[in-house]
């Protein structure tokens, strides 16, 4: 009956993760939401020794090829952490989601947020003047 109980314990230490999300970021979300791109890159680390990040330039890349004539905005980024086999074992892992807008719709965009000289004609009347 002992050996099962190690057994038991043995394998769900083995095989409990724990999960820690450092970061999430948004950027302003457009009204025009008809296609979404989205990526998911990581990279299993052993005893915690990480000596590069590349995987997050591929996952820029990679949004890049899914909306190659146009814009990415509303991007929504997590980064997150995940523990395997007694914390020995972790996997970087970054996920981006967002909307790839075209670059006329884009710049139209740009250009509706920009604030121009307010005229005389649209001077507000104060009355108790």
């Amino acid at each position: 009956m002992k050996i099962y109980s190690l057994i038991t314990i043995t394998l769900a230490m083995m095989l409990s993760a724990c999960v820690s999300l450092n970061s999430v970021s948004l950027t302003p979300i457009p009204s025009e939401r008809k296609h979404q791109v989205r990526t998911e890159k990581g990279k299993v680390i052993f005893l915690g020794f990480n000596f590069d990040n590349d995987f997050v330039e591929d996952a820029i890349e990679d949004l890049k090829r899914q909306c190659p004539n146009g814009k990415v905005t509303g991007l929504l980024t997590k980064d997150e952490n995940i523990m395997y086999f007694l914390f020995f074992v972790w996997k970087k892992q970054v996920t981006a989601t967002g909307y790839c807008l075209p670059h006329t719709t884009a710049m139209n965009t740009m250009k509706s947020k920009t604030r121009g000289a307010a005229s005389a004609d649209e001077a507000p009347s104060n009355p108790e003047l």
